[in-house]
């Protein structure tokens, strides 16, 4: 392993490490971004509601593989992190192995689950007669190939624990570059329609899981994935685990919350679903930017934290508050003046497009404050603190989106359902508030 990896987390002035660590971070999740939106831009093109909703309509199945792989790809780096700032290599090794294996079994098991219930998943997600079969057709491959889709996050996410951004960065940029080139080919030349933009995923994220196994068998670097390192253990699985569950929890509950939404929204029309569809991607883009970005902070949470340095903890939570929350601002601008644009850019239906724009217009209330909100969160996860922690992941998708989206719809009908999202979130921040204040206060007691 390299010691300049961990010396700058360690004694490189807080505003250079948070940004050496976040602008990587940042950059791996626009790509991210760019994954997800390229399929459905090139959907798009095709003018075709109905394949426009498959994909829609597929997103909630997608988000749960993801909170699969965020089970261990979240909570393995959080323990890595304290690790590395106790000088702890050897749980280093084996707490990445065993992650790796675990996730790819967990992988298997749930491709089989899927698989065999298909039919009765398709009708629980709200497909109609009309895109039940462009959605079937999309899941399976997603489904089939979903051990890569998995390792995808996993192998980065435990690069960034021991510092190296740039590594991960670089996975993901091959997997993107791919993705866009193939997507037009396979959507609008080969006119394969969404089982072309599930062939593009796959294939791009196939030669990012090469690279990464490559950066893990040849770099120089104190995470494993040999076999001779997979030595489970129970304090392993309770680290990990007290971190990850809670957001695996949270993030299979939002998927709960998206069929939820796209069954209300149904009810006014096939067009509502699409819009939400293409709008919510604008509103994970800035979440998962934001969060990308106090991902790049979470590194140095947890080294410090576990090497006893609570000033430095603070102070690199000070400023990635700060700093972040002027990316929120910045977010305004694509929430609200470019918000037609954007809507532009998937459909020509004026009916999806002015949805849409209300949909993100209602979001941008809550916009300036979700740096709060995830540097708290972030700060509880790095830690160790998996109650907190999971209390603000599952506020966001559960405990106030799921009985504001009820209340809303039958007190303000899709008026109400629009507005859903903000009031969850920024109920959310508060509750991160009230939370992260008397932790802090904690931590500054222990620090004098």
């Amino acid at each position: 392993m390299r010691e300049s990896n961990l010396e700058f987390i360690e004694s490189t002035p807080i505003s250079k490490a948070v940004l050496r660590l976040a602008i990587p971070t940042v950059f791996s999740t626009i790509i991210s971004i760019v994954y997800n939106l390229t399929d459905t831009y090139f959907i798009g093109l095709l003018d075709d509601p109905v394949q426009l909703g498959a994909i829609s309509l597929a997103f909630p199945v997608f988000t749960f593989l993801q909170a699969i792989g965020n089970m261990f790809g979240l909570g393995a780096p959080s323990y890595i992190s304290r690790c590395l700032g106790a000088k702890k290599y050897e749980e280093v090794r084996r707490t990445s192995a065993v992650s790796v294996y675990i996730t790819v079994a967990m992988t298997f098991f749930l491709t089989l689950l899927v698989s065999i219930f298909m039919e009765s998943i398709l009708s629980l997600i709200g497909t109609s007669s009309d895109t039940v079969e462009p959605t079937r057709k999309y899941l399976r491959l997603v489904v089939g190939f979903a051990v890569i889709l998995i390792l995808q996050i996993i192998l980065p996410a435990l690069l960034r624990a021991e510092g190296k951004a740039k590594e991960a960065m670089i996975g993901m940029v091959i997997g993107t570059i791919l993705n866009i080139i193939l997507d037009p080919i396979m959507i609008l030349v080969l006119h394969m329609g969404v089982s072309g933009a599930a062939w593009a995923t796959i294939i791009g994220n196939f030669c990012a899981v090469v690279f990464y196994i490559f950066i893990y068998l040849r770099s120089n670097t104190v995470l494993s994935i040999h076999p001779a390192d997979f030595k489970p253990s129970m304090r392993i699985f309770k680290e990990v685990l007290k971190i990850g569950l809670p957001s695996t929890i949270a993030q299979s509950i939002s998927s709960v919350t998206l069929i939820l939404f796209n069954n209300l929204a149904a009810g006014y029309g096939d067009q509502v679903v699409s819009a939400y569809g293409v709008a919510i991607k604008m509103i994970t883009m800035e979440f998962m930017i934001v969060f990308g970005y106090v991902q790049g902070y979470v590194p140095l949470a947890g080294y410090c934290y576990g090497a006893g340095n609570i000033k430095r903890l603070l102070n690199g939570l000070k400023f990635t508050m700060i700093t972040g929350t002027v990316i929120c601002v910045l977010f305004l601008i694509p929430f609200t003046l470019l918000a037609p644009v954007y809507m532009g850019a998937f459909t020509t239906n004026q009916e999806i497009i002015r949805i849409g724009i209300q949909f993100l217009h209602a979001q941008a209330w809550a916009v300036p404050f979700m740096a709060i909100q995830t540097s708290v969160m972030s700060t509880f996860q790095a830690t160790g603190q998996a109650v907190r922690a999971m209390m603000i992941n599952l506020g966001r998708q559960c405990l106030f989106y799921i009985p504001f989206l009820y209340i809303s719809n039958h007190l303000w009908g899709m008026s109400g359902i629009l507005h859903t999202q903000m009031a969850s979130d920024l109920a959310t921040t508060t509750l991160a508030v009230l939370l992260g204040i008397p932790f802090l206060k904690k931590l500054l007691r222990q620090n004098k």
